[in-house]
């Protein structure tokens, strides 16, 4: 059996949107820790076996989980499923028009958010700006992403939360050299202000 990824990106829009699917967010989130069997994930997410077999058939059409190893229980075999890498990195910006406004209602929450803190802006505009900036946030994360996926040899001995802040770090770098990325930085600044 092949070690586990530490970073795969998701760049199919198909598999994203697969993703975001309620059930299979949380069997994805449960299998981060440890290895389970259908039935340990349908006690836990109060689902008929069916119902997650049928989840976890779509994970793994898309290569997000796999079998990891088999046990005899009396004449059973269980089989114990897990994440094909602990990290998976999807970019809500590659053009589709579904998962764009997916994003963009993410964001909506914030400005909520913003609202109730005492903030007073134009809604329309502040979104776009955030919207921009998290477009080019993604950019520049699922590059470096993909780069580390092209370097996992290297980086086998890092912890996965290491990693993930190495992406986080990377990209500020990145954007820290972007023109269009500071100067939409200064228009936050400007419009987020009491």
């Amino acid at each position: 059996m092949r070690a586990m990824a530490k970073v795969k990106v998701i760049t199919d829009p198909d598999v994203i949107k697969l993703m975001l699917e309620d059930t299979r967010r949380k069997i994805l989130s449960l299998l981060r820790n440890r290895e389970m069997t259908i039935s340990q994930l349908s006690e836990i997410l109060g689902k008929t076996p069916q119902t997650i077999y049928h989840h976890i058939e779509k994970l793994k059409e898309a290569g997000l989980v796999e079998v990891k190893r088999t046990e005899m229980k009396g004449n059973l075999i269980e089989k114990y499923y897990g994440r094909t890498a602990d990290a998976f990195y999807i970019n809500l910006y590659l053009g589709d028009e579904e998962l764009r406004y997916f994003a963009r209602s993410r964001l909506k929450t914030k400005l909520e958010i913003f609202k109730a803190l005492g903030y007073e802006f134009d809604d329309a505009e502040l979104l776009n700006v955030m919207d921009e900036l998290l477009k080019k946030e993604h950019q520049y994360k699922t590059e470096i992403s993909r780069e580390i996926e092209e370097n996992e040899e290297k980086l086998k001995d890092f912890s996965n939360e290491d990693i993930i802040h190495a992406i986080e770090w990377l990209a500020m770098a990145k954007m820290g050299r972007d023109e269009e990325v500071l100067e939409l930085l200064k228009k936050l600044g400007e419009i987020l202000r009491k």
